[in-house]
């Protein structure tokens, strides 16, 4: 998972989140609890009336932020759904309008909660450390320097870099 920005203070605050594998989703489902808000993009239907009484309908995408009410986690698709009640005012939904907010793989979303206890900024620290989600651990090796490095599904850190002189014989 990738952390954007994290406002915490005395307990209360914001984080901004981007979920970037299935395993940060299982953390976001973890996270959210029921009373928090949550401020993502999503596409809502949107029916316009026209001079002449006909309706149209179309699909835009636009920011909502609702208080979520309940969680759903979809483990085959891998997405989060939160329903809950709009809370911003929004050109698209009005207050307190319901509204279903998925949460998809590499989509931001920021998460209020009212108190954030040790737990949850626990649970956000170790979701976004990698070397927690690493596969193997190697050491790269030549004459003089040795690269220590961790191997997750998706790249590879160089941890540590040793690099000793090794005087040469003639």
């Amino acid at each position: 998972m990738k952390l954007v920005s994290k406002n915490v203070d005395k307990g209360q605050g914001t984080v901004v989140l981007i979920p970037e594998e299935s395993e940060d989703m299982w953390h976001a489902y973890n996270l959210i609890a029921e009373g928090d808000s949550v401020r993502s993009t999503t596409i809502r239907k949107v029916q316009n009336e026209t001079a002449t009484g006909s309706s149209t309908s179309s699909r835009v995408r636009t920011t909502l932020t609702i208080t979520v009410e309940t969680i759903d986690f979809d483990t085959q698709g891998c997405v989060l759904r939160l329903k809950g009640r709009n809370i911003e005012e929004n050109q698209y939904v009005k207050m307190g309008a319901y509204h279903t907010l998925d949460l998809e793989l590499n989509r931001k979303f920021e998460l209020r909660k009212p108190e954030w206890d040790s737990i949850a900024l626990e649970r956000i620290e170790m979701a976004c450390d990698p070397t927690q989600s690493a596969d193997v651990a190697a050491v790269v090796m030549q004459e003089g320097l040795a690269h220590v490095c961790l191997i997750t599904p998706s790249m590879t850190l160089v941890r540590s870099k040793i690099e000793v002189n090794i005087p040469r014989m003639y």
